[in-house]
């Protein structure tokens, strides 16, 4: 029995059955806590189906407390099976046998939390409601808050819900349930478009300590919503040709973030298809092509629209891969990819003036972003082989650092800048 609780604990639920179906029925106590210990092993597996079979070849036990701990255990196993009706229904039960204590806690609260799952939050309400009638520690009481605010969040109180959220917590500021109740009351704060205080929320839950799935969560959303509110601070001072980019960098983002459904994200796009520059119009008709309910034909139809944008783009070539089109001679010579690829052939062969011009015009075409470091460091190098001025190739490198300091290129550029400076110094020394 031992060695099953701390396989469980170290999640290794294999081990913990085995241990567990060696536990006989001499004693009679410790037979029905190996039995309720190996649902907890068989759910950790997800085998809900196993840990019902077991159940069913158990007969009730004669003792009030562990016919209670059996039904709860059962009522788990439904709850995880799919049948939260059912699992509220035995957990109750299970409830009303222990009576008191911490079994009577523990069954309330999973009542509680298949009734959520039903979609029948007053019942869940009324049976945490009970749970408050009696003494509880802090950890308890925002487990019951955080329940509590599902409750009310499925019910549709939006601001009740953010309230008991932020009760629990208070309640629990060292443990996984405020971490919980932090990140729910973030997503809450979103859906009602208060994005300050959805990052103060985040911000709250990822700096908490312990190790949670939700405090991961929060630290993922925090720096995708802090994008997203440098995107719009960007476009509020943008220029007119700037404005364009930056709306669809925030379409891109609310898709990131609310899905296909996002109505904001779908007028942007809207927006940009009708009125923006080609290349923004031309992304913008390909997110609608894949995140808009469009049939295949309308999809197709956005696509032709965005490949005759984009025929002389990277981006042309996608389209073509996904209408099953060939990739044609004309426009193709001009895509950024193509001139990076003839441009270091052309610098392996020693002609670094041809190599350079064709890379420039890379760098020159509005579509060249996608391999824009590539580019640079390609440029950098074939005018450091024709031997052109110092601070051209510097340019290059500058970029680079500036601007692409998180890729291999930048930290090339940077290590290049820095051999230039130690070499500037040694030829000073010299004079």
């Amino acid at each position: 029995l031992g060695m099953g609780r701390a396989a469980i604990e170290l999640e290794r639920n294999a081990d913990a059955a085995a241990a567990l179906e060696a536990v006989s029925r001499r004693d009679e106590e410790r037979f029905y806590a190996s039995r309720v210990l190996l649902v907890d092993a068989l759910l950790g597996e997800e085998r809900p189906g196993a840990a019902l079979a077991l159940l069913d070849t158990l007969e009730r036990p004669s003792d009030d407390s562990l016919s209670a701990e059996v039904l709860l255990a059962e009522g788990k196993a439904l709850l995880r099976a799919g049948l939260p009706d059912s699992a509220a229904v035995v957990c109750m039960d299970a409830g009303e046998r222990f009576g008191r204590g911490n079994g009577y806690y523990r069954a309330l609260v999973s009542a509680a939390q298949a009734y959520i799952e039903a979609g029948r939050p007053s019942e869940a309400v009324r049976a945490l409601d009970r749970l408050l009638m009696g003494y509880r520690s802090d950890v308890e009481m925002a487990r019951i808050a955080l329940l509590n605010g599902r409750a009310k969040q499925q019910s549709g109180d939006m601001q009740g819900a953010i309230a008991v959220y932020a009760n629990a917590a208070e309640l629990d500021r060292s443990r996984e349930y405020g971490c919980e109740a932090l990140y729910r009351k973030g997503r809450m704060e979103e859906e009602l478009g208060r994005l300050d205080d959805a990052i103060l929320s985040y911000t709250q839950a990822s700096g908490r300590s312990g190790e949670y799935m939700w405090t991961r969560l929060a630290a993922d959303r925090l720096l995708d919503l802090q994008l997203l509110r440098e995107y719009s601070d960007g476009l509020a001072t943008a220029t007119d040709e700037e404005s364009w980019s930056y709306r669809l960098l925030i379409a891109e983002k609310r898709l990131d973030l609310y899905g296909s459904s996002d109505a904001g994200a779908d007028s942007l796009l809207e927006l940009i298809a009708e009125q923006g520059d080609s290349v923004s119009m031309a992304r913008a008709l390909v997110l609608m092509a894949e995140h808009t309910g469009r049939d295949e034909a309308g999809r197709r139809a956005l696509l032709e629209r965005a490949l005759a944008l984009a025929l002389e783009g990277d981006l042309g070539a996608s389209i073509e891969d996904r209408l099953g089109y060939p990739h044609p001679p004309e426009g193709t010579h001009r895509r950024p990819s193509y001139l990076l690829e003839r441009g270091w052939e052309l610098i392996e062969a020693g002609e670094y003036d041809r190599a350079l011009e064709m890379l420039r015009e890379g760098l020159e075409s509005p579509w060249s972003d996608e391999v824009r470091p590539r580019l640079l460091w390609a440029a950098a190098t074939a005018a450091e082989f024709a031997r052109m001025e110092s601070r051209l190739v510097e340019e290059y490198l500058l970029e680079l650092v500036e601007e692409f300091s998180g890729t291999e290129e930048g930290g090339w550029a940077r290590s290049r800048l820095g051999e230039a400076g130690e070499q500037d110094g040694e030829d000073g020394e010299d004079e």
